[in-house]
């Protein structure tokens, strides 16, 4: 009796192991992204905000790469970390003098900017069971981001100014994957954002302004915030 439980047992393992979606079978990968992003900031975020370099309420960007490391759980589904955004620039501004032949700077500014965003998120997987190259999943996610502008102006009626802010959005992600080979995968998803929370600082060094009214602290809750996002990758099994 014991050798024919143990055959039963040996055949239910096996047959087990047929029903697995091989597509699956793999412990790392990285993936290249586009996300394609539309935000609304609506127009009291505009009139209320005094830092003087936020000049429209909406924001479309078509063309995003983003580079993202993913790997996988014991029960077939993954882990992903993306690093959205990461950015440091100056932007500078001089002004000559066009009445002399020198061609004299009289007067600049500098505009320094920094950026950066990443995303952890966790895969829940379908079909897991069923050998398929298509792959729905349903992703759960938080996007902390962290950004800074520093405005150095090179006349003396203009004074520094600075702004601040970090926060995180959260996000329930719809996936599919096509696994096109072995080793190459597609990737089509579409980041519903559920909510954005973030604080906000802005400094103005003008001596005028006693030091209180001098930095501005602002903290902020959207609940479904209008930003809609759609995202496309390949990737590479490791």
């Amino acid at each position: 009796m014991k050798k024919y439980i143990s055959v039963i047992v040996l055949l239910l393992f096996i047959k087990s192991g047929w029903t697995q979606n091989t597509n699956l079978d793999y412990k790392y990968a990285i993936k290249f992204y586009n996300l394609a992003t539309y935000e609304d900031y609506g127009k009291s975020g505009s009139d209320t905000n005094p830092y003087p370099f936020r000049y429209t309420s909406t924001r479309l960007r078509i063309l995003h790469p983003t580079f993202a490391f993913q790997w996988k759980t014991n029960k077939n589904n993954f882990h992903e970390v993306e690093l959205t955004s990461f950015m440091l620039g100056i932007t500078g501004k001089d002004s000559e003098n066009d009445t002399t032949s020198s061609g004299q700077s009289i007067n600049g500014n500098e505009l320094i900017t920094t950026s950066i965003s990443v995303r952890y998120e966790f895969i829940l997987n379908f079909s897991k069971l069923k050998n398929t190259k298509l792959v729905p999943s349903l992703g759960f996610g938080i996007n902390p981001y962290y950004g800074q502008f520093s405005y150095l102006p090179g006349i003396q009626t203009e004074f520094h100014t600075s702004e601040k802010y970090f926060g995180a959005k959260v996000f329930v992600t719809p996936r599919i994957t096509y696994y096109l080979s072995s080793k190459v995968f597609f990737d089509l998803n579409i980041p519903l954002c559920f909510f954005d929370t973030y604080f906000q600082s802005y400094k103005d060094e003008n001596p005028e302004l006693s030091l209180k009214e001098r930095t501005t602290n602002t903290f902020s809750f959207d609940a479904f915030p209008k930003i809609f996002s759609v995202r496309v990758g390949v990737g590479l099994k490791l």
